[in-house]
C-alpha cells in the first residue's frame, strides 16, 4: 500500500504518520525560507501597516456543516467505527479503498484518543471548501508502535449531492510529543 498526505489522508490517518516513510520529519514546509533569503516579495518600510484582507462572508449554516463533517470523522474513528468513518469520506475520493484498509489495520491493534484543539472553515468556493484543523492523538492502549503527536492538517471538502464530505487532505505540520 502506498499512501500519499499530499493527495489525501483522512483526519484519523493524520495521527499515524508514525506507520508511513518518512516525508514529513524534518521537511521544510511550503513558505519557509532561511533568514535573508530572496522571496520575490519587497520588505514593508517601518511604520507601514499591511492592508488586511477582506474576508469573504460565510453561511453560518454551511460552516457548521463542514464542522459536523470533521467532528463526525473523529467520533468516527475514536469509536473504531469503519462505516461511519467512510461515510465522512467522498465516494470519488482517489483512496476511498486504501483508507479502508488502513483504518482496518489500525483499529485491530490500537486504540488511539482524538482531541480537535481548533477547527476552522478557511474557505468556501461554490461546492469545494477548505477547513483546518489541528488535533492531538494519543495511543491509551495497543500492541503496534505508535508516536503521540500534534497535528495540523488542511482538508478539502467537496459536495456530494447536498452533503460536505472529504476529499483530500494535506498535512502542514506534525509535531511528536515529548513526555
Amino acid at each position: 500500500m502506498t499512501f500519499n498526505a499530499k493527495t489525501f489522508l483522512p483526519l484519523f490517518l493524520a495521527s499515524v504518520l508514525s506507520y508511513f516513510p518518512p516525508f514529513l520529519h524534518g521537511q521544510d514546509l511550503p513558505g519557509n525560507s532561511l533568514p535573508g533569503a530572496s522571496t520575490g516579495k519587497s520588505i514593508p518600510e517601518p511604520g507601514d501597516t499591511p492592508a488586511e484582507p477582506e474576508k469573504k462572508k460565510m453561511d453560518p449554516v454551511m460552516v457548521k456543516e463542514l464542522k459536523d463533517v470533521v467532528k463526525t470523522n473523529i467520533f468516527a474513528v475514536s469509536k473504531r467505527n469503519i462505516n461511519m468513518a467512510l461515510s465522512t469520506i467522498h465516494p470519488e475520493s482517489p483512496t476511498m479503498e486504501s483508507s479502508k484498509d488502513m483504518m482496518t489495520y489500525i483499529f485491530a491493534r490500537l486504540q488511539l484518543k482524538y482531541t480537535i484543539q481548533q477547527l476552522e472553515v478557511k474557505e468556501i468556493d461554490g461546492d469545494e471548501a477548505k477547513v483546518e484543523v489541528l488535533q492531538v492523538t494519543q495511543k491509551l492502549s495497543g500492541n503496534a508502535a505508535f508516536r503521540d503527536n500534534r497535528v495540523k492538517m488542511l482538508h478539502t471538502m467537496k459536495r456530494d449531492g447536498k452533503k460536505w464530505k472529504m476529499f483530500s487532505s494535506e498535512a502542514l505540520f506534525i509535531e511528536y510529543l515529548k513526555y
